[in-house]
């Protein structure tokens, strides 16, 4: 206790609070020189190519500050998470019921089913919460082609450049997102492990469709590869060809023999036609591809049926059971049908439309916040009628979890105003292990960029585990907690 009787802080949150405190407190003082931080941010990320849909991303200067307690628990977490959805991969590889309870089309099973093995199915994934008072929520997994980290990353230094982030303290912090080296140094490992790794120095094919939004970050990671040596292209999977005679895979001239597959499953088995020599040379060539194909199996919001209903509990360990509990909300596919509800047996559709005020829908493929239909910020008629939509279109039915408030200073004029929005997380996790979080705001409660959002800097005060299976691709940081005198 204090002398004053109070209890004493704990130095990992008190030592955050400060910062924070600080850096709102440099910015009320002069409205002037906070709209010209934000400008000067704005435009450095300009500069940079930090975009997205050809548009500048919205940046906003309110740092989320993670502590060491809380950055420990997320490294657990993360490779909790990932060792569960490897298994639901598997599972589903090898048993017709979990196939079907996965949800994907067709032409995806087909191509998961005869994807080229590999150690890991998901060698890079997003795991988006939300942080609540018992600790994170997960409430998607992004495991197909993840973006943003680059981005974040970017956002996160740059940030910590500005002057009123240097008088709080903040460029002491380390930056959370990955950086591209870290990207680098995963992809390959990767490729240095698998079984058609036949190159020393392998030529690197970043694939997706050309016009893509991403495609800014997917140059600076080729630039990374660049710098190092390698040679290494963006490219579009339409333009590749694969020549059976010695099972390579080119474009043009160039034959490649890893591929960062950036491109979507769901848009590779839409245009399987058009990228048929390139999933030819996926199946039958000399070429690695990270992430495989099959990674898509666990991209399906029904996995989070497997992750949260009892009826599954036998496939997974008693530890690995209460995990689940803990991290993910209870999630259920909408069908007519009876399903278990927090210990009890209810008839899903009548249940789930009296009660908008606990429950969120979600298409069960879809990305990028669309079609996302909030219960308790949507009146009873809308309700029901986005319940029926939702129940024709295989959607999923999700518990409720309200997202933090966070609180941004924007400046309005001669002022600076305080503004509370909704704040997501998104962890990234790079061959199973967590490599850091990109953080987004909203006034929407569906929070994603491409709903109007904008993204903010997230920083660690340490506490990153050093421990971890995959040496080249687990970040490696020097520890420290407070700020330098």
């Amino acid at each position: 206790m204090l002398s004053d009787g109070s209890a004493k802080p704990t130095r990992k949150i008190d030592v955050a609070a400060d910062m924070l405190k600080d850096f709102r407190a440099a910015l009320r003082k002069s409205p002037v020189r906070a709209r010209e931080s934000d400008a000067h941010l704005t435009s450095t990320l300009r500069e940079r190519g930090f975009r997205m849909d050809g548009k500048t991303l919205r940046a906003i200067q309110a740092p989320c500050l993670l502590n060491s307690n809380e950055v420990r628990e997320l490294t657990r977490d993360v490779r909790v998470i990932s060792s569960l959805l490897e298994q639901v991969v598997a599972l589903a590889l090898n048993s017709v019921a979990f196939m079907e309870q996965v949800g994907v089309s067709p032409n995806i099973e087909e191509l998961a089913l005869n994807d080229a093995p590999s150690r890991l199915a998901i060698e890079f994934a997003r795991y988006d919460f939300i942080m609540t008072g018992g600790g994170p929520r997960f409430l998607e997994f992004n495991v197909d082609s993840p973006a943003g980290a680059v981005f974040s990353n970017i956002l996160d230094t740059t940030f910590q450049q500005q002057e009123v982030a240097r008088e709080a303290g903040m460029h002491t912090l380390f930056p959370s997102s990955p950086t591209p080296d870290l990207y680098a140094d995963a992809l390959l490992a990767a490729y240095n492990e698998h079984a058609k790794a036949t190159e020393e120095k392998p030529n690197i094919a970043i694939v997706d469709f050309d016009g893509t939004s991403t495609l800014p970050e997917q140059e600076l990671l080729a630039k990374c590869f660049e710098d190092r040596g390698y040679h290494a292209k963006c490219l579009d999977p339409r333009g590749f060809e694969f020549k059976p005679d010695d099972r390579g895979l080119y474009h043009g001239e160039t034959r490649y023999h890893l591929v960062m597959r950036r491109a979507l499953v769901p848009e590779l088995a839409r245009r399987r036609v058009l990228v048929a020599p390139f999933l030819r040379a996926l199946r039958h060539g000399e070429v690695v591809c990270v992430n495989p194909l099959r990674s898509r199996l666990a991209g399906n919001k029904n996995v989070l049926e497997i992750l949260t209903s009892s009826a599954f509990d036998r496939f997974f360990t008693a530890a690995e059971n209460q995990s689940k509990l803990r991290l993910m909300p209870w999630t259920r596919m909408l069908q007519e049908r009876t399903t278990d509800y927090l210990g009890r047996d209810i008839d899903l559709l009548p249940f789930v439309a009296s009660r908008p005020d606990k429950f969120v829908l979600k298409p069960g493929g879809g990305h990028g916040g669309e079609d996302v239909v909030m219960g308790p910020f949507c009146d009873k008629q809308e309700w029901l009628k986005r319940l029926d939509e939702a129940v024709n279109n295989q959607g999923v039915v999700q518990e409720y979890v309200p997202a933090c408030e966070h609180t941004t200073l924007l400046t309005e004029g001669t002022d600076v105003v305080e503004q509370k929005k909704y704040l997501t997380l998104g962890a990234f996790a790079i061959r199973g292990e967590y490599a850091g979080c990109i953080g987004r705001v909203s006034d929407d409660p569906v929070v994603n960029v491409r709903r109007g959002g904008g993204v903010v800097p997230v920083l660690e005060l340490g506490g990153r585990s050093k421990t971890g299976p995959i040496e080249a691709a687990r970040p490696r940081r020097r520890r420290t907690t407070g700020r330098k005198v």
